[in-house]
C-alpha cells in the first residue's frame, strides 16, 4: 500500500513540474521574465524559456514590458531596442559516447558572434532529443499622455490585455 501513495506521489510530483507556466518571474539566469532599470523611464526586459517559438518568446516580453509600464505609473512605451537570441542543442549516442554540440552566440550592438563546439560525454543511457531556449530582451521608453505614432510603440493596457487573452497568462 505504501508502494501506490509513494507512486501516486511521484506522478503528482513530476506532472506538477511539467506544468509549470512559462509566464513567472525568472530566478537568478533562469527561465521566466526579468527586468532591469536603465534610467528614469528606461528599462531592459528580458523573457528566456526553454522549447518556446520565437514569437511566443515575444509576446511574453511584450507583456511584461506592458506590466512594467502600468506598474510604474506610464501609459505607453516604445521599444528602443530588440534582440532576440535561440540557442538549440542536440544530443546523439554513439557507442556508449555521447557527442554534445554546443552553440553560444554573443550579441553586441553592431554584430552577433557565434561558437559553436562539440564536448564528448561517457555515459550509459538513453540519446536525448533536441533542445532549445529562446531569449527576447527589449529596451523599453515609457511614457504618458499622447503616445507617439512611430511603429514600435505599444499602449500599455491594450497590450497587456489582448496578449493575456491570447497567450492564456
Amino acid at each position: 500500500m505504501k508502494i501506490v501513495y509513494l507512486a501516486l506521489f511521484a506522478t503528482l510530483l513530476v506532472s506538477a513540474c511539467a506544468s509549470q507556466p512559462a509566464y513567472k518571474p525568472a530566478n537568478g539566469s533562469g527561465y521566466g521574465y526579468k527586468e532591469s532599470e536603465l534610467g528614469e523611464n528606461r528599462y531592459r526586459v528580458q523573457f528566456k524559456a526553454r522549447g518556446e517559438s520565437r514569437d511566443k518568446a515575444m509576446d511574453y516580453a511584450l507583456l511584461r514590458s506592458a506590466e512594467l509600464t502600468i506598474l510604474k505609473g506610464y501609459d505607453w512605451f516604445v521599444i528602443v531596442d530588440r534582440e532576440t537570441v535561440m540557442d538549440r542543442e542536440q544530443s546523439t549516442m554513439e557507442t556508449g559516447m555521447r557527442q554534445e554540440r554546443i552553440v553560444t552566440r554573443d550579441c553586441g550592438l553592431l554584430n552577433c558572434t557565434t561558437r559553436s563546439h562539440t564536448v564528448p560525454s561517457y555515459s550509459v543511457g538513453a540519446s536525448t532529443g533536441p533542445r532549445s531556449e529562446t531569449e527576447t530582451i527589449l529596451e523599453i521608453r515609457m511614457g504618458k499622455g499622447v503616445r507617439p505614432s512611430t511603429g514600435d510603440s505599444y499602449d500599455a493596457l491594450e497590450t497587456r490585455d489582448s496578449l493575456q487573452s491570447r497567450t492564456g497568462v
